[in-house]
C-alpha cells in the first residue's frame, strides 16, 4: 500500500528535521526521526527508509568536508562494519515489529541519555577497539537505524575536530549503510512502497542539509541540542509506553 498524504507529510517533515540535525552535528538521523516515524510506520519501513535516504546525505557531507577526512583510520573500521551487515539484515527480516519498536525506542532513550551527558572521556587506544566499535555500530545502524553516538564517542576520543568527525563518520556510514541497502534490496526489504517513500522525502532531505550548512556557524548549538534531545526523549517514551501496553 502506497503512503497516504498524511504519512508522506509526516515523513517529509521528520526527514527535514533529521537531515538538519545530521548536517549540523554529523549524526542523529535515526535518533531524531525514528520516535515520530514509529508512530506512523512499521519499524522495518522506518529503518529501511532512513538508511536509504541517508546515503545521499553522507555524500553531501563528504563533499562539503572532504579535506578533513581521516581515510587511513576510518577504512579498517568501515571494513569491520561491513562484517556486521549480514547479521543486521537477517535480524531485521526475522524479528517481529513489536519487538523491534521496543528495542529501537529503548536504544534511542539510552543513547540520548548518553549523548545528553556530553561524554568526552578518552577511550583506550588501539586499533582493535575501533574494529569492535565499527562492527557493533554497523549491526545497530542496519537493524534499528540507531547507533551513531557510539562511534561519535570513539571519534571524539581520538581528538578529532568537529569537521573531522563529520567527514570521517560520513564515510563510515556511507560504506556500511550502502552495503545495508544492498542487503535490503536482495532480501526484498526495499519494497516498491518504501522506494516511493524514499523518493518523496529526498527534497526535504536536501533542504534540511542546506539549512544545516547555513546555520552551522551561527546557531547556539547548546540550546538547539537540548531542544532536539527533549523532543527525542518525549517521542521515544510515547512509543515505548504504547508498545509495552500492548504486550
Amino acid at each position: 500500500m502506497m503512503p497516504s498524504l498524511a504519512e508522506a507529510v509526516v515523513a517529509a517533515v521528520m526527514v527535514f528535521v533529521g537531515s538538519t540535525v545530521l548536517g549540523t552535528v554529523g549524526f542523529g538521523m535515526g535518533l531524531s526521526t525514528s520516535p515520530v516515524l514509529l508512530l506512523v510506520f512499521d519499524p522495518q519501513t522506518v529503518v529501511v527508509v532512513i538508511n536509504t535516504i541517508s546515503i545521499a546525505l553522507f555524500v553531501l557531507v563528504i563533499a562539503k568536508n572532504r579535506t578533513h577526512l581521516h581515510v587511513r583510520e576510518i577504512t579498517p573500521i568501515s571494513i569491520a562494519g561491513l562484517a556486521g551487515v549480514p547479521v543486521a539484515v537477517y535480524v531485521l527480516s526475522a524479528v517481529s515489529a513489536g519487538v523491534l519498536r521496543i528495542g529501537i525506542t529503548a536504544l534511542i532513550l539510552a543513547l540520548t541519555a548518553l549523548t545528553a551527558t556530553n561524554f568526552r572521556s578518552r577511550l583506550p587506544p588501539g586499533g582493535l577497539l575501533g574494529l569492535v566499535v565499527g562492527f557493533i555500530v554497523s549491526v545497530l545502524i542496519n537493524t534499528t537505524g540507531i547507533g551513531g553516538p557510539l562511534i561519535v564517542l570513539y571519534a571524539l576520543s581520538r581528538g578529532w575536530s568537529r569537521n573531522e568527525v563529520r567527514a570521517s563518520l560520513a564515510l563510515y556510514f556511507l560504506v556500511i549503510e550502502g552495503a545495508g541497502v544492498t542487503g535490503y534490496i536482495v532480501s526484498g526489504l526495499l519494497t516498491q512502497e518504501r522506494a516511493v517513500l524514499v523518493l518523496i522525502v529526498l527534497a526535504p532531505l536536501v533542504l534540511g542539509f542546506w539549512l544545516a550548512t547555513n546555520l552551522v556557524g551561527r546557531m547556539n548549538e547548546a540550546v538547539f541540542r537540548r531542544a532536539v534531545l527533549s523532543v527525542i526523549t518525549v517521542a521515544s517514551v510515547v512509543v515505548l509506553v504504547r508498545e509495552l501496553a500492548t504486550l
